[in-house]
């Protein structure tokens, strides 16, 4: 996180009641720099790599299964003065056209004030290293997208570069060919291992079920859905009507009130945990295992209870007294008895 603006600040008691309410000088500020406030797919050296601002996240895939929600119905255009360097830093490209028929407002040099009749848009201003004739403005198709297994997750921008035009046709023709509408399947996008530059491949992925599909239906057409593909730009809101000033009037004089005592400071708002990260690059989930059952206890036996001993027999009429002593004490063997 950039650290432009602290994080721990001291709000003035004044200006507390006015955080978070809606700007109308920070909504003008934002105009016509919100471009980057949606996620991006990049495919720079043939991988997937999900762009957020400042941060960017590399797949570790190379394919991915999205749901179109939305396309340019036209061709985007890109013109870069400096010849393409797969190893240099993307850069904001000189002129660019989101509807392909004029540059857009924050275009940095725009090269003519129609892509029509733009000298860079023309067949041959640009050569390969073996003497193909190009453009110098490439056409590009603007695609939104998400993911095939988290429809309702982030919505991103999937720009198709020129040598993918031609497959990304071929793909829709196909799915028209069998009376299929491209919002109802899913498209497996992956890279041509034959290029030796990023190049995208399109094929079905099956349909969506009866969930994604009613999640989907929502999106087309949506406003973030049109900002995405260039077809429209948010609107910024208008800007609170400006009152006419007052006049001045001579106040009057007034007895002096001591001034009462300054309201507390109000609490700090509690700081709410981050989301989870959905779409690509979000964690599986791990799977949920089973509990163990303790085995149960074995039933010991218990010990047999000792037989009692037999009771000593009773002494016969004739038995003198001594000679029972001398049994008991066992003095009198057997023989003498």
């Amino acid at each position: 996180m950039s650290n432009l603006v602290p994080v721990n600040l001291q709000v003035p008691a004044h200006i507390a009641a006015r955080m978070g309410v809606p700007s109308a000088l920070t909504a003008s500020l934002a105009g016509g720099l919100s471009k980057a406030a949606f996620p991006k797919i990049s495919i720079k050296s043939s991988r997937f790599r999900i762009k957020e601002g400042d941060s960017e996240t590399v797949l570790n895939t190379l394919d991915l299964d999205v749901i179109i929600v939305g396309a340019n119905p036209g061709l985007s255009k890109t013109f870069y003065m400096k010849k393409w360097d797969p190893n240099a830093e993307p850069e904001a490209p000189e002129c660019q056209s989101s509807n392909g028929i004029a540059p857009d407002p924050d275009a940095e040099q725009p090269q003519s004030d129609l892509c029509a009749t733009c000298p860079q848009n023309a067949w041959g201003s640009a050569k390969t290293d073996n003497g193909q004739e190009l453009k110098a403005c490439s056409d590009r198709k603007r695609l939104a997208v998400v993911a095939a297994d988290d429809p309702s997750g982030p919505i991103y921008q999937l720009e198709v570069t020129p040598a993918a035009l031609k497959g990304l046709n071929q793909y829709q023709r196909e799915l028209k060919m069998r009376g299929i509408p491209a919002e109802v399947v899913k498209t497996k996008v992956s890279f041509d291992s034959s290029a030796s530059f990023p190049k995208l491949l399109f094929q079905f992925g099956g349909f969506l079920d009866a969930e994604a599909q009613a999640v989907v239906d929502t999106l087309f057409g949506s406003p973030e859905v049109l900002e995405i593909t260039g077809e429209a730009v948010a609107a910024a809101p208008a800007p609170a009507p400006v009152a006419p000033p007052v006049p001045k009037v001579a106040p009057k004089p007034v007895a002096v009130v001591a001034p009462p005592p300054p309201a507390p400071a109000p609490a700090p708002a509690p700081v709410e945990a981050a989301a989870p990260r959905r779409g690509f690059g979000a964690p599986k989930a791990a799977p949920v295992e089973a509990p163990v059952e303790a085995p149960a206890p074995r039933a010991t036996r218990k010990p047999a209870a000792a037989a009692p001993a037999p009771a000593p027999a009773p002494a016969t009429a004739g038995s003198s007294l001594a000679d029972e002593i001398a049994a008991l004490i066992g003095e009198v063997g057997v023989d003498d008895a």
